[in-house]
C-alpha cells in the first residue's frame, strides 16, 4: 500500500553545505575540543561487559549499574558546569561544541529517569548516586548546574542561540524532557529569575524551521514541556498535523515525504510520541495509544535474543530497539487487552542490552559508534561521539516507568521467534517478516525497491578512504561514506546480518 504524502523541497542545511565561515568555525571549535577534552575513561568497561554477560544478574541491577557507569563517565567528561561533555570518538559534521552539547543533552534524560526510579523504589527520595567506584554524585545538583550554565548567555557553557535547521533544536527536546522528568528535583527548586532564564532559552525554538521529517517532534516536545511547567501555550498544532501526515497505517510512519520506513519508528517517532502523551495526557491520547499498540503488535516479532534485522540509518542507536515495547507496556497498563506483556517487554530489554553490551557495545563510558565495537562504516555523518546515547532511550523509559508497569518483577516470557516459526506481511510498508525458531533468525523483506539506481558495486558497505580519514582528523568534521542500505536498494535484512559486518 502506498500513501501519497505531499513533499516540500529539502532546504540547504548549513552543516551539510558549509561555507568558508562555517569551516573556520568547525576548525576553531575542534581546537577548543583538543585543549579541553579529558582522557578516555575506561576504568569500568570490562566490569560492565562482564556484568551483562552474567545471565544470573537481574535486569534491574544491570540497568541500575549501567546508569551508574554512564553517570560516572559523564562526571569525568563534563565541562563548564555540566553544560557540555567531550566524549572520545569520531566527530559529526557539526561543530565540536555541538558534539559536546550532545554529551550533555543525550545523557541527562538517563539521570533524570534514574531519580524517578529511585523515588519509586524507596519511600524517601534517593538523590545521591554511588558510582561504580564509590564516588557519590548528587544528581539533582548536576542537572540543575547543567540547566543554569547552559541557558546563561554570560556563562562559558551557554548552549547558544538557536537557528533554523540547527542541531541544537534536536538537542533542545532531550534537554526539555530531562527538565520535565526531573521537575520535582530541579524546576521546582529554581528561583523566578532562574526559571525565566531557562524558559527564555527554550522559547527560541518557536519561530524556527526544521527539516520536514521526524524533526517536527523536537519543538513540539519543548513546547509541551513549557506548557506543562509554565502554562505558556505555544504548541504548534501545524507541526503535529504534519507528523500525522507521515502516518501510513499499522503503526508506521514514513520519515518525511520521501523518507524511509526504518527503525526511526522505534527510537524516533514512537519514543517522542510516548513522551508527548506523558507530558500532556490530553494532547492526542487516542491516536498516540492506538498507533503505538498497532505498531508494537507486529514490531515485537522483529526482536530476537541475538540481534535485530537492522534497516535504515543510525544503526548506532541499536540498544533502543525495545523502547516501543516498554512504552506500550506503560500506556496499556490499565487495559484488559494489550499488545505486549510485562514479561516479554522485560525480555526484549534484557536480551537487547545483554547481547550488545555483553559483546563490547559500551566503551569509554558511552555506546560505541557501531554495532559492537567502533565501525566507521555504520556511523552517519550527522553522528558525533555522544550521538549514540540515543541508544539509552529504552533505558530511560524503563527507569521512568518500570515500577508502575511491573517490568522489574515480571517473569521473563519468550520472544515470538523463541516460541514458533512465523511469516506475515505489513502492507503499510510493503514488507514481509519471517521468523525461524530453530535458528533464532528474523528476516524483514521489503517487496518494493526504494531505489533501483544502484549497482552491485555501489550497494556494498563503503569504507572511509584514507584521504577522507585524514581530512576528518585534520578539520574535525565528518567525512564518511553514506551507508544507509535502504537507500542503496537493499531489500532483505536478517537479524544475523551483524555477523557479516
Amino acid at each position: 500500500m502506498t500513501v501519497k504524502i505531499t513533499s516540500n523541497p529539502r532546504p540547504v542545511i548549513p552543516c551539510e553545505n558549509p561555507d568558508f565561515f562555517m569551516r573556520v568555525r568547525i576548525i576553531r571549535e575542534s581546537l577548543v575540543r583538543f585543549f579541553t577534552r579529558k582522557s578516555a575513561y575506561d576504568r569500568n568497561d570490562e566490569s560492565l561487559q562482564a556484568l551483562f554477560q552474567d545471565q544470573k544478574q537481574s535486569i534491574e541491577k544491570q540497568c541500575n549499574d549501567l546508569t551508574r557507569y554512564i553517570a560516572e563517565a559523564f562526571d569525568h567528561y563534563a565541562v563548564w558546569g555540566y553544560s557540555h561533555a567531550y566524549y572520545p570518538g569520531r566527530p559529526s559534521q557539526q561543530t565540536a561544541k555541538t558534539d559536546s552539547l550532545e554529551g550533555t543533552s543525550r545523557v541527562i534524560p538517563v539521570l533524570a529517569a534514574w531519580l524517578h526510579h529511585q523515588s519509586g523504589k524507596y519511600a524517601d527520595q534517593q538523590e545521591e548516586m554511588a558510582t561504580l567506584n564509590g564516588k557519590t554524585l548528587k544528581i539533582p545538583e548536576i542537572l540543575k548546574a547543567a540547566f543554569l550554565s547552559g541557558t546563561d548567555p554570560e556563562h562559558r557553557g551557554y548552549w547558544g542561540k538557536l537557528e533554523s535547521y540547527d542541531q541544537k533544536i534536536c538537542e533542545s527536546a532531550d534537554l526539555a524532557l530531562a527538565l520535565w522528568i526531573s521537575k520535582d528535583w530541579v524546576w521546582n527548586t529554581l528561583t523566578d529569575n532562574e526559571r525565566k532564564q531557562v524558559t527564555d532559552w527554550f522559547l527560541q525554538v518557536n519561530p524556527l524551521s526544521t527539516v520536514d521529517n521526524n524533526w517536527h517532534l523536537f519543538p513540539l516536545t519543548v513546547q509541551l514541556v513549557l506548557k506543562s511547567l509554565t502554562g505558556i501555550d505555544h504548541v504548534d498544532q501545524q507541526k503535529y498535523r504534519r507528523v500525522k501526515e507521515f502516518f501510513v497505517g499499522e503503526g508506521w510512519f514514513r520519515d518525511g515525504a520521501r523518507g524511509n520506513y526504518d527503525y526511526y519508528n522505534a527510537w524516533g517517532f514512537h519514543y517522542s510520541l510516548y513522551w508527548l502523551d506523558q507530558i500532556d495526557p490530553g494532547f492526542d491520547r487516542d491516536f498516540i495509544h492506538a498507533s503505538m499498540s498497532e505498531f508494537v503488535s507486529s514490531y515485537r516479532y522483529f526482536l530476537t535474543p541475538e540481534g535485530i534485522a537492522f534497516f535504515g540509518r543510525s544503526a548506532c542507536y541499536r540498544l533502543a530497539v525495545s523502547a516501543p515495547l516498554l512504552a506500550a507496556l506503560d500506556i496499556e497498563n490499565d487495559l484488559e487487552k494489550t499488545s505486549v506483556s510485562a514479561g516479554e517487554a522485560q525480555r526484549s530489554l534484557a536480551t537487547s542490552l545483554r547481547y550488545f553490551i555483553g559483546n563490547g557495545a559500551m566503551r569509554y563510558g558511552a555506546p560505541t559508534q557501531g554495532l559492537f565495537s567502533e565501525d566507521s562504516r555504520l556511523v552517519d555523518n550527522y553522528s558525533g561521539p555522544a550521538s549514540s546515547f540515543w541508544s539509552m532511550r529504552a533505558l530511560v523509559i524503563a527507569l521512568y516507568s518500570g515500577h508502575r508497569t511491573g517490568l522489574w518483577d515480571a517473569n521473563p516470557e519468550p520472544l515470538p521467534v523463541e516460541v514458533s516459526d512465523f511469516q506475515f506481511e505489513i502492507p503499510a510498508i510493503e514488507a514481509k517478516v519471517i521468523g525461524v525458531k530453530k535458528t533464532g533468525e528474523v528476516t524483514v523483506i521489503f517487496t518494493s525497491d526504494y531505489t533501483q539506481e544502484q549497482s552491485p558495486e555501489t550497494r556494498r558497505l563503503e569504507t572511509q578512504s584514507l584521504k577522507n580519514s585524514l581530512l576528518e582528523k585534520l578539520t574535525g568534521r565528518a567525512e564518511r561514506p553514506k551507508n544507509n542500505l535502504l537507500r542503496k536498494g537493499i531489500t532483505s535484512y536478517s537479524s544475523k546480518m551483524a555477523h557479516f559486518f
